[in-house]
């Protein structure tokens, strides 16, 4: 059976309603969108949280789209552009300003294969993180949903153990948590043959849509929590799960190949102040 792992993820991408930071005026939104200390904010996280994850995964067959403004300013459209050449999986898609979800859609469905028999579609935020083993759990926990397919809806898998990276004060810390249908690891199972877009569904309300089924387990995830989340986190922390604080940097490494100190480290530089390797991205104050 051969099962296409399709992800979405939006870089500051320009659109129309449907986040609580911006809303229906374009120059607006293109002011939030594109400040430059939020631009730097939000690729420091997708370079040094989000990316390394993703070129460590156990099974390399997927693709990632990353969607993004086609007015994006430099130098993030450049780093964006050389993230790629890194990382094979990902495809950037420039989009014009849009509605958000027919823009998504729209691009998810030009990179459907129509041979596959199923197409699974996950989600993520550009300053989120999956585990390096999230793409082999997408095809190895299929066959939990093989009795519930039906070809006019998914079937959505949650994986409910993750943690919390958050950023406040100048301070990076790191806690588990135990939560369902945040849109993070959350795999949508479409029947092959059609096109069709997990962005026909809110993350947090598809279950009283489809069928879902719920896994504990190994942590699966990490959400970032900083000051230009479009959230504002207002969910995180209600189910804190007590973890040891000493075990947490093995676990980054084993789980995400990621190093706790060089994580801290970059995201927590002053945003005027460029990452080894990087130009300046901010004018001196």
């Amino acid at each position: 059976m051969r099962i296409q792992v399709l992800g979405l993820c939006r870089f500051s991408l320009l659109v129309q309603g449907d986040f609580q930071t911006t809303g229906e005026d374009l120059d607006d939104n293109r002011a939030i969108l594109y400040d430059p200390a939020r631009l730097e904010r939000r690729m420091r996280w997708f370079e040094t949280l989000c990316v390394p994850p993703l070129m460590a995964q156990t099974d390399p067959d997927f693709t990632l789209i990353v969607v993004t403004g086609e007015d994006l300013p430099e130098p993030w459209a450049g780093r964006l552009l050389a993230l790629a050449e890194i990382v094979p999986q990902i495809r950037i898609e420039c989009l014009p300003a849009g509605r958000h979800a027919p823009l998504c859609r729209e691009a998810l469905s030009r990179h459907v294969d129509p041979t596959a028999d199923v197409v699974a579609q996950f989600r993520m935020d550009d300053d989120d993180a999956v585990a390096i083993d999230y793409v082999a759990h997408i095809r190895a926990d299929h066959r939990l949903t093989i009795h519930m397919t039906h070809k006019h809806h998914p079937v959505v898998v949650n994986y409910t153990s993750g943690l919390v990276a958050r950023l406040e004060d100048g301070d990076l810390s790191l806690h588990a948590e135990m939560a369902q249908n945040w849109g993070l690891a959350q795999t949508f199972y479409f029947p092959g043959g059609e096109v069709r877009s997990l962005m026909n569904y809110r993350h947090d309300k598809v279950w009283a849509k489809v069928p879902t089924v719920t896994l504990p387990g190994p942590v699966m995830w990490i959400r970032g929590h900083h000051d230009v989340n479009d959230s504002r986190g207002h969910l995180i922390g209600k189910h804190r799960v007590p973890a040891d604080s000493e075990a947490l940097p093995r676990l980054l490494d084993r789980r995400f190949n990621l190093d706790l100190a060089d994580l801290r480290a970059a995201l927590t530089l002053p945003l005027d102040r460029p990452l080894p390797g990087d130009d300046p991205a901010l004018p001196p104050a």
